[in-house]
């Protein structure tokens, strides 16, 4: 990936995934809480996988040059 700040995006989003689970269950017992959660953790460990290949293309390309 090109701009580092979408991969930033990408993990903010999935930090907002988890706040919505946390206000979910504090607002109310919901079952929506866990796919909340889950989603939020996927979108997170993709973010850091994405942001760690393009950190490790960058060192890649320099060290060719």
């Amino acid at each position: 990936m090109k701009n580092v700040k979408f991969i930033y995006l990408y993990f903010l989003s999935g930090v907002l995934f988890l706040i919505t689970a946390g206000a979910f269950n504090s607002l109310e017992n919901s079952n929506l809480t866990p796919v909340f959660a889950s989603l939020g953790f996927t979108m997170i460990s993709i973010g850091f996988a994405l942001y760690s290949r393009s950190s490790s293309c960058k060192t890649k390309k320099k060290d060719s040059e």
